[in-house]
């Protein structure tokens, strides 16, 4: 017989932590109707299926030093809760990655640091970062690296 903790799954989540001048991320939805819909085998592993029969694209908007906004299409399986307000974004509130499967999980937080690797002179990119709770609140600490001396 199994327990019930052994038939529901267990959700894994990671937090990613914009860390730089004018950083932000935002996610957005696109809702395609039946007809609209697109080819199923080309974008099967990033559309939710609606209850309306259609399906559902969720994109990750980031702005992390380059010119353009970058789009990545967040897979089905995992979902990111990002800060909606400016005043949160400006504290450097982490994004929040949740999912069942921990390897996928931890490749799609990859993909999106590749997008800012970090930089060792001014400190600033996309960390993982670990949720402290203390007594004053919760804070997150980011896993930096070490910086270098700048060059003179």
């Amino acid at each position: 017989m199994t327990s019930p903790a052994a038939s529901s799954p267990h959700l894994h989540s990671l937090n990613l932590q914009l860390i730089g001048v004018g950083f932000r991320a935002y996610v957005m939805t696109r809702t395609y109707s039946p007809d609209d819909c697109p080819l199923p085998h080309e974008t099967s592993r990033y559309l939710r299926p609606t209850d309306q029969g259609g399906a559902q694209l969720k994109l990750l908007m980031l702005k992390v030093g380059t010119s353009a906004l970058t789009a990545y299409p967040i897979p089905a399986d995992v979902d990111i809760y990002c800060p909606t307000d400016q005043q949160q974004q400006a504290d450097n509130q982490p994004l929040l990655l949740t999912s069942v499967n921990k390897q996928h999980l931890s490749q799609v937080a990859a993909e999106i640091r590749s997008y800012k690797k970090a930089d060792p002179y001014k400190g600033s990119g996309i960390y993982l970062c670990d949720r402290v709770e203390t007594d004053q609140g919760e804070t997150y600490v980011a896993h930096t690296l070490p910086r270098k001396e700048i060059k003179k």
